[in-house]
């Protein structure tokens, strides 16, 4: 069975700052085994191979309305950049990702027409210029998900619940009355691509998931990153980790300062529009929840291990000695 979740991004600014991670029932994510799908590769193997209008980047450009036109190297690199945001290293726990993306352009963009329509042949992602029927910064992703458990990232098989992913549909629009700018595209599409990816909107209700939100503190409580608190074999598990129920009145009157947030795409006084990685504490906490790996420590934290169990070492040999000289 194929099911399609359409997932609406409309950009406005924000008034503040919270945080929190959505993931819908069926927690879609791409799977981490290779998977075939109607005789295309469907999964994370090899990359998540991704495609776009008129089958190149001066073409794809061409297709929006621009404030100014950028050339094609700075229009290439905010695509890349977009995608990118989502493979870098969580600064906080020093987490990757097993997740990586590989422009297709020989494989043509499939779409059924209109705006959100979903069509899941073509690459694993198409990026769709596509009119909405009224100006916005807006976009809409389509996602097929297979109602099958898939294999995690962190290598666990048949995991569930879980549905694989077996296409996205990833629509911008380009209706000719909203000129973009480079930043506002880059942010736009990179949001978009938490989606094609699994990730929820967190101003759209559905399973939020924290772990110390209080009601009386909000603002406090949805900042902190949670990424290391994820089971990596079983994130349902987690410990440490629940899901809450938290009132639309907090994220409106608090506002939302990450980027899975469709009401402003997280751009606020801490976070600029023109920022490289945009990702916050929360989105990378929620790239760990549906692509979890295994913490590994850094190489400057062997180094601090090993000079730990060197000065251990020889205050094990200095203390018998201790005992010959104090009773000499």
């Amino acid at each position: 069975m194929i099911r399609v979740n359409l997932l609406v991004t409309l950009f406005f600014i924000p008034l503040a700052s919270a945080s929190g991670g959505v993931v819908d029932s069926l927690q879609a994510r791409w799977d981490a085994a290779p998977r075939i799908i109607d005789g295309d590769e469907r999964s994370l193997d090899g990359g998540i191979r991704y495609s776009v209008s008129g089958g190149s980047y001066e073409a794809f450009r061409d297709s929006f309305t621009w404030a100014v036109v950028p050339d094609v190297i700075t229009f290439r690199n905010a695509i890349e950049d977009s995608f990118a945001a989502w493979t870098a290293v969580d600064p906080v726990s020093g987490l990757h990702t097993d997740i990586s993306f590989l422009a297709d352009f020989e494989t043509p963009v499939a779409t059924l027409g209109g705006f959100g329509r979903l069509d899941p042949r073509g690459a694993e992602i198409d990026l769709i210029a596509s009119n909405s029927g009224q100006a916005g910064y807006r976009a809409l992703t389509a996602v097929s998900r297979i109602g099958m458990p898939v294999t995690l990232t962190s290598g666990v098989d048949d995991y569930q619940p879980s549905a694989a992913i077996g296409g996205v549909d990833l629509h911008l629009n380009n209706h000719p009355c909203t000129p973009y700018t480079i930043d506002i595209f880059r942010r736009l599409l990179t949001h978009e691509i938490g989606h094609a990816i699994g990730l929820g909107d967190v101003d759209f209700g559905g399973s939020f998931i924290d772990d110390n939100y209080d009601l009386n503190h909000p603002l406090q409580t949805l900042t902190n990153s949670w990424a290391l608190l994820v089971d990596p074999f079983d994130p349902v598990g987690s410990i440490g980790l629940s899901v809450f129920d938290v009132p639309s009145s907090d994220l409106q009157t608090y506002g939302v300062d990450i980027l899975m947030e469709s009401n402003g795409l997280g751009i606020g006084p801490t976070n600029p529009i023109d920022e490289l990685f945009p990702l916050r504490n929360d989105d990378y906490g929620m790239r760990q929840f549906l692509y979890p790996v295994v913490a590994v420590p850094e190489p400057r934290c062997w180094l601090i291990v090993y000079v730990i169990q060197m000065l251990l070492i020889r205050l094990w040999w200095w203390r018998p000695l201790c005992r010959i000289f104090s009773n000499s």
